[in-house]
C-alpha cells in the first residue's frame, strides 16, 4: 500500500463481521465523473454515520490528491495501484464501504478486471455525451462478462435542459439492455467549488449544494438497495432498471 492520507475520521467502536463492500467506479472514458462520484459517495457515507475508504487505483491519483488537502473529509483514502491488494483491502473490518476510483481503461495488464472481480457492485458513471456512448457500452459489456453486478449512473446532467437529457441517456442504455439507476447526478458548480475550497460536498454551503447532496444521497440509497439484493441472493439487474 503506497500511501494513506489523514482523514480526521473517528476510530470506529464496532468492527464488521464480514468483508467491506467494494464498489469500483469505472469507465473506459475519462471525464465522465468517476472521481466526483467516488468522493461524493464516500463523503455521504460518512454523513450517514458509515465508514468509508476511497481506494484510488488510478495512476493520476486525483482522488488521493484531492482528499489529501481536504479539511477533515471523514473518510480514509489510499493510493494503491496493485490489484492484488484487493482482498486485503476488503478485509479491513473497520470500513463499511470501499469506493474504488479506477483507471480509465479496461485494458493494460488486466488491472481493472482484477479489481472488478473482487467487487460487491460496480458503478459506471455516464455523462451521455456523444464521445462517451461507445466507451460506456464497452465498459458495461466487459463488466457483465466478468459476471459482477453493476449499473450505469447518469452524471453531469444539465439542470437547465430538464429531464430530456437523462431520459435520452436511459433510452440509449435500455436499447442496449444495459442496467441503470433511476437516480442521477446533476451538474452544478458547487462540486468544483467545494473541491477548490477543500471542503467535502456534504459540508459545502452554496446555492445548489443541497440539490447536489440530494442527488448523491439518492444514488447512495439505490446502491445500498442493490447490494442488499445481491447479498440476499438476488440478481443485480432486478435492482437496476434494465
Amino acid at each position: 500500500m503506497t500511501a494513506t492520507a489523514p482523514s480526521g475520521a473517528l476510530a470506529p467502536a464496532i468492527t464488521r463481521r464480514t468483508d467491506s463492500y467494494l464498489v469500483p467506479i469505472v469507465n473506459g472514458k475519462g471525464g465522465v465523473g468517476k472521481t466526483m462520484l467516488t468522493l461524493a459517495l464516500a463523503a455521504h457515507t460518512v454523513k450517514a454515520n458509515g465508514r468509508a475508504l476511497v481506494w484510488d487505483a488510478d495512476p493520476q491519483a486525483s482522488s488521493y490528491d484531492l482528499t489529501s488537502v481536504m479539511d477533515s473529509p471523514g473518510y480514509e483514502v489510499v493510493h494503491e495501484l496493485d490489484p492484488d491488494h484487493a482482498e486485503r483491502i476488503r478485509g479491513m473490518r473497520h470500513i463499511d464501504t470501499i469506493f474504488g476510483d479506477c483507471p480509465g481503461s479496461l485494458e493494460g495488464a488486466d488491472i481493472l478486471s482484477r479489481i472488478v472481480r473482487q467487487a460487491s457492485f460496480v458503478l459506471i458513471p455516464y455523462d451521455h455525451e456523444p464521445e462517451s456512448v461507445l466507451p460506456t457500452l464497452r465498459t458495461a459489456r466487459r463488466v457483465a462478462e466478468l459476471g459482477v453486478p453493476y449499473a450505469v449512473v447518469v452524471t453531469k446532467a444539465n439542470p437547465q435542459v430538464g429531464a430530456d437529457h437523462v431520459l435520452d441517456a436511459w433510452d440509449t442504455l435500455d436499447r442496449q439492455s444495459i442496467p441503470h439507476f433511476r437516480s442521477f447526478v446533476r451538474l452544478y458548480r458547487a462540486w468544483p467549488n467545494s473541491l477548490k475550497a477543500g471542503v467535502p460536498i456534504t459540508r459545502w454551503n452554496e446555492r445548489h449544494a443541497p440539490r447536489l447532496r440530494e442527488d448523491v444521497a439518492a444514488v447512495h440509497t439505490e446502491l445500498l438497495l442493490n447490494i442488499g439484493r445481491v447479498h440476499r441472493g438476488g440478481r443485480a439487474r432486478h435492482g437496476a432498471h434494465a
